[in-house]
């Protein structure tokens, strides 16, 4: 519970300051900062790992891609259900400790000889657990950071700060792996996580727990939290679209760094500076989504933005017939903007309809299914790429599955055609 200091503001240069006049909202927003430039070192060293040192098959980068995913499907439901009953605080400084352990192991482990792609599997699987628990809580800690009218600012900054440092990581990734080689670019990733843990403990702990009927099972509270997204037809057509997105795009993920290594030659660090400028565009995204929600509305923002991010990976397949660095550059600024665009405003859409005592089951809802199709967007374009791959060469069938993984990912606009739903408030529906 917020004291009567922390929300109202002392002076006007402290009110120009929005969310980051609370001091709980800066540390947890300087944890997630950190937290994030390790992951973006980690997206790329972790498949590149596979690729270059465990000479790894596009079905197996396919199937590592999918382990870090496949909890959702599997925990979200229950992981909601806990984080609406347990201190969300606590859960992020935990699982933020456990997952720098985890990663810590791989480094370890290749400095060792042992390094295997059992392990990445493994830790994949591990870290992708913790972290279901470690996104619902943190979606649903923002409102008890700041006040409801401070909601929209405190996720726009959360989002430009992280895409601020992830802006330089690919870039710093690539260089890392250059000169420590991949596994030890990894250390970093470990070593955020340890950092993001410590500025969260660091907050203040004494707000309660929401409370909860305790008598109630694990399956009755989860399925509140159903119930409450299928009667909400906006939030059921964003879930779907963002499910029909993320087949999409984690199909070209699991195949564009095959390609961009083994078809275009492309170095680790050339390949890092290009994400460095997508990662730009997400900033410029995060930094604008206000204007761009005010001059088209939700509904049209949402449509815009899951298209253009799917369809601009139709560009980086141009590359086997156009010069590829520009098309990967274009394909990466479009993708990073409206991808920023589409998650800034989602959230600021559910914080805003849904009530703070079920926002983890309802997130967890909607996130079972959207994100549930993350390592089926894996699985697929792994082995549709092998497939194509294996029958028309590698060139031309990973060419051939980006294009189709583009296509998929644009189609997801479909999902959120018509208004109404978006315009009722919840009451209504």
């Amino acid at each position: 519970m917020k004291t009567e200091r922390e929300v109202e503001p002392e002076s006007e240069p402290r009110r120009s300051r929005g969310a980051l006049k609370y001091r709980n909202f800066r540390l947890f927003w300087a944890a997630r900062a950190i937290s994030v430039a390790g992951d973006r070192i980690s997206l790329l060293a972790l498949p590149t790992v596979a690729i270059l040192i465990l000479y790894a098959s596009p079905a197996q980068v396919g199937v590592l891609n999918a382990a870090g995913t496949l909890a959702w499907p599997v925990l979200g439901l229950f992981a909601g259900v806990w984080v609406d009953r347990l201190r969300r605080r606590r859960i992020l400084i935990a699982t933020d400790l456990a997952r720098a352990a985890l990663l810590g192991s791989l480094p370890l482990a290749f400095a060792l000889g042992h390094l295997s792609l059992l392990q990445l599997l493994l830790v994949g699987v591990l870290v992708g657990g913790l972290t279901v628990f470690f996104d619902l809580a943190s979606t649903a800690h923002v409102p008890s950071l700041v006040p409801r009218a401070d909601w929209a600012d405190a996720n726009a900054k959360l989002e430009v700060a992280q895409q601020a440092v992830a802006t330089g990581a690919p870039g710093l990734a690539g260089l890392l792996i250059t000169l420590l080689s991949a596994p030890f670019a990894i250390t970093f990733d470990a070593i955020s996580f340890l950092v993001s843990g410590l500025l969260i403990a660091a907050t203040d702990g004494r707000q309660p727990a929401l409370p909860v009927n305790p008598r109630r099972s694990l399956v009755n509270e989860a399925a509140e939290g159903i119930r409450f997204l299928v009667r909400d037809r906006a939030l059921v057509r964003i879930t779907i679209g963002a499910a029909m997105s993320n087949v999409g795009v984690l199909m070209a993920l699991a195949l564009q760094l095959l390609f961009l290594y083994r078809v275009m030659h492309l170095s680790p660090v050339v390949v890092g500076a290009c994400f460095a400028v997508g990662s730009l565009a997400s900033l410029v995204g995060a930094m604008y989504n206000r204007r761009i929600m005010n001059r088209l509305g939700i509904h049209r923002t949402l449509v815009l933005s899951t298209f253009i991010e799917g369809t601009a990976y139709i560009l980086i397949p141009a590359g086997t017939i156009l010069p590829v660095i520009p098309l990967l550059l274009a394909a990466l600024i479009l993708s990073g903007f409206f991808n920023t665009t589409w998650n800034v405003s989602v959230t600021t859409f559910r914080q805003t309809r849904i009530a703070p005592q079920l926002m983890g089951r309802v997130g967890a809802a909607g996130r079972v299914i959207g994100y549930g199709a993350l390592p089926v967007g894996s699985l697929l374009g792994g082995f549709l790429g092998q497939a194509l791959a294996t029958r028309l060469g590698e060139r031309t069938g990973l060419a051939i599955a980006l294009v189709i993984a583009a296509l998929v990912a644009g189609s997801s606009a479909l999902a959120l055609l018509g208004t109404r739903s978006f315009e009722q408030t919840p009451d209504e529906i």
